[in-house]
């Protein structure tokens, strides 16, 4: 469920990145979730231009569960699967309950190269967004420069909508949903001068169609405006890729600092992550991917309803296995992930526990 890719492989992000990534502010007050699913579909994780014009890519389909504790999020896949309990009955508890149910796995990339400049367009959606419950499709473009490395841009929107709580905050009643968009861009530089760094910046718009927190509670328009949760989010990462002589063993840790500049100061934080990812390769069918990560994230102002700050410990871990060519059929491969990811607040009430178990068939072309 959290995949993590580099832009245009199917193996480095299988984790649930096949990878970790967080989700937190992207679904509301904190909920999010820091795993990100790789699917890397070959030994290899830095993106490589082929050096043939036309078109490539890769498509992942697959299905599997998903278990969530969480009182911000009300359901994903538009609607069709819900994971937060339509009714709270008091603000002092983090989630009782874990909900979910099947969910569909889809990502894809197609990718068309002019092989005389050594420009490639693509189009296709990230597992890792998959995972955060942010279902985006990105366009962009990479340029190949030579030496220097590779470079590229591309922009970003929702694909498929997601669902919180207008109100999260409402006690003792049924709660309404809401729509929770993004769109934004990333520009990024990789094999930077030749070698195996990673640089990357990504914006996020934040959209909460009916955002309504704190309504229903005895709190003044300046109270309930603290706990905005649309903005704009901010994220600067830096991954380096090592790998054996043999290409065998390929580790990638990675440094973030993310931004959360949401409206509401009280929703605002901001703070870092490491991961790591770790790809092996057994043999010409076996591959193994394994992500972990930790965040710490502070936020900027008091909440209101609980008259202090809120910060909040993110921890995640998942594994992905492939087996090329089952039953003999060329250029797919058969995967299957298991994740799971947890944030601890001070604020009990913003804690989410997230579990998935996911498999799918990927192939190349």
């Amino acid at each position: 469920m959290f995949i993590r890719i580099n832009q245009t492989h199917p193996y480095r992000g299988q984790f649930m990145s096949a990878t970790l990534v967080s989700t937190r502010k992207a679904l509301a007050s904190g909920i999010a979730l820091a795993l990100g699913c790789a699917v890397a579909a070959s030994t290899q994780a830095a993106v490589i231009i082929p050096t043939k014009g036309g078109f490539s890519g890769y498509v992942n389909v697959g299905a599997g569960a998903l278990s969530v504790k969480s009182n911000m999020l009300a359901s994903i896949v538009n609607g069709k699967v819900e994971v937060g309990d339509k009714q709270v009955n008091n603000l002092s508890d983090d989630p009782n309950n874990s909900n979910g149910g099947a969910i569909p796995a889809l990502n894809f990339e197609l990718s068309y190269t002019f092989a005389d400049s050594r420009t490639q367009v693509f189009v296709g959606n990230l597992l890792e967004n998959y995972v955060q419950f942010d279902m985006s499709t990105l366009a962009g473009v990479r340029q190949d420069i030579g030496s220097a490395g590779l470079i590229g841009a591309s922009l970003q929107t929702t694909s498929v909508d997601t669902q919180v709580w207008s109100d999260p905050y409402l006690t003792n009643a049924k709660r309404d949903d809401t729509d929770r968009t993004s769109k934004g861009y990333r520009v990024f530089w990789q094999q930077f001068m030749s070698s195996g760094l990673e640089v990357r910046y990504t914006a996020t718009e934040i959209d909460i169609d009916k955002e309504r927190s704190g309504e229903s509670l005895a709190l003044s328009t300046a109270q309930r405006h603290l706990l905005d949760r649309n903005g704009d989010v901010d994220r600067f990462d830096m991954l380096y890729e090592f790998s054996s002589q043999d290409e065998r063993h390929m580790v990638t840790p990675g440094l973030a600092y993310i931004d959360r500049g949401l409206d509401g100061n009280a929703m605002a934080n901001d703070g870092g992550n490491v991961s790591l990812n770790y790809i092996y390769k057994y043999d010409d069918n076996w591959r193994y991917v394994v992500n972990a990560a930790y965040g710490k994230f502070d936020y900027k102002e008091a909440n209101p309803i609980y008259a202090f700050k809120d910060s909040v410990d993110e921890y995640g871990v998942s594994g992905t296995v492939f087996y090329t060519e089952p039953f003999g059929w060329k250029d797919w491969s058969f995967n299957a992930t298991a994740g799971w990811y947890e944030e601890d607040h001070d604020i009990d009430f913003y804690d989410t526990q997230v579990g998935v178990v996911v498999f799918g068939m990927l192939r190349k072309f």
